[in-house]
């Protein structure tokens, strides 16, 4: 290809992926596209069938959950056909211009093109992966822990888990941690495992890690079952060694739960200092005793939908239905949206759902999310989902994480982000997605527009209700529960003449109440709280879009 002809990488990438549609992957196709293939297998290092499926990969990169019969439908071939390509996709698995997720669950893999990849082509470079180094003791346990959260969401093999785990210490050897970890001559999984309860104990300050969490690292069950067997049994090597020991509950040791020793911690930790910036985004656990009970109104539909998600949550079928879900091999977490115009009682919903089915809320304060300086924000918001994994692993009843006012949060992604900021801002997106994907627990998000909701979190919740204006039946009931002396005349009147949500009647009657203090009885009259409702009129009516509820 000429140099006046040539055109860049993601040009020839479009044309490929638009010739390779029914194509077959046939000799005429290869021909019809000889000179873009050639341009991009060489500036790229790609074989020919390599470049011909990475287009197409990157065609649907819009979906991060993109299956191969998907892509043997693009391409107008059976399914087995594209099987003997299969080698090809693992190399560019290796090469990290494609994730593969292995749901061993119900034993599909899916795939996505990462967003680097996807920079780097419009840019008109080449994406190559490199190693993290010389790093912080901090910043290298926050790429340990990007590690091992890609082999427990089953982004990565174990296989590509001990390759990136060896070459992050090979590229880092001037740390203290690094130096003596290495000194210790570990082999195997027993330095795998000890990285790992390392980076939960960074990660969470916690001393308490059972059996479960360990197991999302093995490469088989038959690991896992060894290792089991070795730790209840206090015979496994790092246990010999003083390294790691039983974690203590009600002053007995839990054979199912481990912790570092104190030895551990001085010899391997003494880098690692607190880290406080988790309270920027996590505001502590509330306690469901704690709050009050309040009467809410909702409309017939909303209601029917409250009342489902209230007793799914409830104990005994919550705990039911997620042992179910398991049994069949789909996932467990229940993710919930509520969504409509402010003053509908969103909030507040999340507020009596955890009084009643005895819920602790954990609320992660999003302002300041948004207001981290960059590169802070991805941390906090892994070591948040960190500390909500320990939470629901420590409690007897599974808390729920809420996610309030979440528009900045679940709005569109930014393509083709240049600024710092906004590369930020898809980072966070992107971490909460993949936390989403695995969750085991309880999440709630609350927002007021969903026009802007990007489909891939649309999809993710698995709840939907929308919360919009009260009707007048519940107007009605509103008024009438907030001012109990009014006539049903002048409680027909007001929820006629006005269509208020009921954080709005809300307002006005604290309004009126307030009038009541200064001014006494004459305040109280249906003249002056009408004044009252006329002055809330110039508040804005929210528009919202209606998505659904699905079950």
């Amino acid at each position: 290809m000429s140099a006046r002809t040539r055109v860049n990488l993601l040009e020839a990438i479009e044309r490929i992926a638009e010739r390779a549609e029914e194509s077959q992957l046939s000799n005429d196709f290869f021909d019809s596209v000889h000179k873009e293939m050639t341009y991009v297998s060489n500036v790229m290092n790609l074989h020919n069938c390599q470049v011909a499926l990475l287009s197409v990969f990157i065609n649907q990169c819009y979906d991060d959950r993109i299956e191969l019969k998907e892509i043997a439908e693009y391409l107008g071939c059976r399914f087995v056909k594209l099987l003997k390509y299969l080698h090809y996709i693992d190399d560019l698995v290796k090469r990290r211009m494609l994730i593969c997720s292995n749901q061993r669950k119900n034993g599909t893999a899916t795939y996505r093109v990462p967003e680097e990849v996807v920079d780097a082509l419009k840019r008109n470079v080449v994406y190559q992966y490199t190693v993290p180094s010389d790093l912080s003791v901090h910043e290298f346990f926050e790429e340990l822990s990007k590690v091992f959260g890609r082999k427990r969401s089953d982004e990565s093999s174990y296989e590509m888990m001990e390759d990136d785990v060896m070459e992050l210490l090979k590229h880092n050897p001037k740390l203290e941690f690094v130096k003596k970890f290495k000194g210790l001559k570990l082999k195997s999984f027993d330095r795998i495992l000890l990285l790992y309860i390392c980076v939960l104990y960074v990660e969470n300050d916690d001393d308490s890690v059972d059996l479960c969490q360990l197991g999302r690292i093995t490469e088989s069950n038959y690991q896992f079952k060894m290792l089991s067997n070795r730790l209840q049994q206090g015979q496994h090597l790092l246990m010999q060694r003083g390294l790691l020991e039983y974690a203590n509950e009600n002053g007995m040791a839990n054979r199912e739960s481990f912790k570092l020793t104190g030895q551990a911690k001085r010899e391997l930790l003494f880098e690692v200092q607190g880290d406080s910036s988790l309270n920027t985004v996590y505001s502590g656990v509330m306690d469901h005793r704690t709050l009050p009970e309040k009467q809410l109104f909702y409309n017939p539909q909303e209601a029917e939908q409250v009342r489902t998600l209230a007793e799914l949550l409830e104990q005994d079928h919550f705990a039911g239905i997620c042992a179910r879900l398991k049994e069949k091999g789909l996932r467990s977490g229940i993710a919930c949206l509520l969504y409509g115009a402010p003053g509908t009682g969103k909030t507040e919903t999340v507020y009596q759902l955890a009084r009643l089915t005895q819920r602790d809320i954990i609320r992660v304060n999003i302002s300041e999310i948004k207001s981290c300086w960059v590169g802070e924000s991805e941390k906090n918001i892994q070591k948040l989902f960190s500390r909500y994994r320990a939470l629901v692993e420590e409690s007897e009843r599974t808390p729920i994480l809420l996610f309030n006012e979440a528009d900045a949060l679940i709005n569109k992604r930014m393509e083709g982000a240049e600024h710092a900021v906004d590369k930020m801002e898809n980072s966070v997106q992107n971490i909460i997605l993949q936390e989403m994907e695995s969750l085991e627990g309880i999440l709630i998000a609350t927002t007021n527009i969903v026009g802007n909701m990007d489909k891939a979190f649309e999809r993710r919740f698995l709840y939907k209700i929308a919360f919009e204006k009260p009707g007048l039946e519940a107007k009605r009931a509103i008024w009438h529960s907030m001012i109990p002396e009014l006539t049903e005349e002048e409680v027909d009147s007001l929820a006629s003449t006005y269509d208020f949500s009921g954080g709005q009647i809300e307002n006005i009657c604290r309004k009126r109440s307030i009038d009541h203090i200064l001014w006494g009885d004459k305040a109280l009259g249906l003249d002056a709280l009408k004044a009252h409702c006329d002055s809330e009129l110039l508040n804005r009516k929210d528009e919202v879009r209606r998505i659904g509820f699905r079950v």
